[in-house]
């Protein structure tokens, strides 16, 4: 085997399309890449999922990791015909490990009809920071061993369905306030923090997991010059030598802005490798991919990066790889149909006042994203900026006054916008009888202490808001918990 076919077989990279041509064909297999990872670009329905996929495994030999990110609420790649699931932190609402393992399972099963080998998820970020959105609500909660319980029994359910799951995001990125997407994040806490806290859930799940992802995170009391994906401290010393955790280390995508705009993606592969990564994803752009393939071929065979480290890596692939289970044939029957939207609507949580509404009666006004009309046809809705401006919240004073229906607020991260803020709190001033939702991390709870009836949905998708419509028009009871410690 060639160093570029060994450079190659430690990158997952991703791609545009719905179906293989030649082009595509010739960027994905003229070296061997380790596998794929798929996103919204690439899916459209399951049957056309598992065409494209039939095609990647026909062209790569030995079976490639196919691989997406597939967690529930906001992150799911594939929308179509799937399991509906809500947020993680709905889950931790929760807090039932039968109900998380079985989220897992239906999951798993969407993924193998696709012909999905690996999963990255479950997150085992800490719901620390208020002001952190590129987490949020996808933690399950802010407590370790909560998130340690719930993500075990995530993956263990994924496994059970032949899914191989990948804990994330290591050493931890939920007491952040930056987005690695945008830039490098930092984790300023000391060592003992870190350790009795973000590091908890990671170390407790490391014995049994196959995958962990690595965060673009830096944590300066620990490593002052290096993210965790690039750091021989926290891949090495670590999770090797410390925890002897023998699984794949997979790196978050190196075409973040925290590695493309600092150390850059093809020299970033190669200092990830050398530091102890397995595999590491380019999640965009073959030809980069390739590019990175090169530059760390020949940093092996200038001695920068010791061969055995490259054969070390390609050898924990290889057997991920070989694990990987076979796609489903259709006749197979869902495991948990339904599943989604019960833990849904048992998640939500009554802060306080009454979980009613009425659709004829009341108007519903929606900050930012999201549809409970849609669930509820006959409800009359009004959608609002997620942070309007003065001018826009007296016309929506005007109009709810013009209605005589009682306002039923759909909140949305309202501690982050001050302009929805003062909008609900004029909506309350105005009409005492307001049920407020909270449809984000519940961190808006505090803020709303004027709201009567006050709920926690944990999320804007569609699966949340069919719950939460169970809840308050059906009267279907709901038996959530706050996840998040609030100040």
């Amino acid at each position: 085997m060639t160093l570029l076919e060994l450079a190659s077989g430690v990158i997952v990279t991703g791609f545009s399309g719905t179906s293989m041509d030649a082009e595509l064909e010739h960027a994905l297999c003229r070296v061997p890449f380790a596998g794929f990872i798929l996103f919204a670009r690439n899916l459209e329905e399951p049957r056309q999922a598992r065409a494209l996929t039939d095609s990647l495994r026909a062209r790569v030999e030995p079976s490639p990791i196919v691989a997406i990110d597939q967690e529930g609420g906001r992150i799911m790649r594939l929308r179509a015909q799937v399991e509906g699931l809500p947020s993680m932190m709905a889950v931790g609402a929760v807090a039932d490990q039968a109900f998380a393992a079985s989220a897992g399972e239906a999951v798993a099963y969407d993924l193998r009809r696709i012909g999905c080998t690996l999963d990255f998820a479950p997150v085992l970020d800490l719901a620390i920071d208020p002001r952190n959105t590129v987490i949020g609500t996808r933690a399950f909660g802010s407590s370790p061993d909560l998130v340690t319980r719930l993500g075990g029994a995530f993956a263990r359910g994924l496994m059970r369905g032949g899914i191989t799951p990948t804990f994330k995001h290591f050493p931890g990125h939920g007491a952040t306030s930056f987005d690695t997407h945008l830039g490098g994040a930092r984790l300023d806490v000391d060592e003992a923090m870190l350790r009795g806290r973000d590091l908890v859930p990671f170390q407790a799940l490391a014995r049994e997991a196959d995958a962990i992802m690595a965060a673009h995170v830096a944590v300066p009391s620990v490593d002052d010059e290096r993210p965790a994906s690039l750091s021989r401290h926290f891949l090495t010393g670590v999770l090797r030598e410390a925890w002897r955790y023998d699984g794949v280390v997979f790196t978050d995508c190196m075409q973040m802005d925290a590695i493309a705009k600092s150390v850059g993606t093809v020299r970033g592969v190669t200092e990830a490798i050398a530091a102890g990564a397995d595999c590491a994803l380019v999640s965009h752009d073959p030809e980069l991919a390739f590019e990175a393939a090169q530059h760390l071929a020949a940093a092996v065979e200038r001695g920068e990066v010791p061969l055995e480290r490259l054969q070390e890596a390609h050898g924990r692939v290889q057997r991920l790889r070989a694990r990987a289970q076979p796609p489903l044939t259709d006749d197979v029957p869902a495991p948990h149909p339904g599943i989604g939207r019960r833990i849904a609507r048992d998640a939500i949580t009554l802060v306080r006042g009454v979980p009613r509404a009425d659709a004829v009666a009341d108007i519903a006004v929606v900050f930012g994203e999201g549809s409970l009309a849609e669930h509820v046809p006959v409800l009359e809705e009004r959608r609002v900026a997620i942070d309007p401006g003065e001018r826009d919240r007296m016309h929506l004073l005007e109009a709810l006054a013009a209605s005589n229906l009682r306002p039923l607020v759909l909140a949305h991260r309202a501690h982050l916008h001050d302009g929805q803020r003062h909008a609900i709190e004029a909506i309350i001033d105005q009409a005492p009888d307001t049920l407020v939702v909270s449809t984000g991390e519940p961190y808006d709870v505090p803020l709303l202490h004027r709201a009567r009836h006050l709920l926690a949905a944990y999320g804007n998708d569609a699966t949340s808001l069919a719950g939460l419509a169970d809840v308050i028009f059906h009267g279907v009871p709901s038996f959530g918990v706050l996840p998040v410690a609030l100040a």
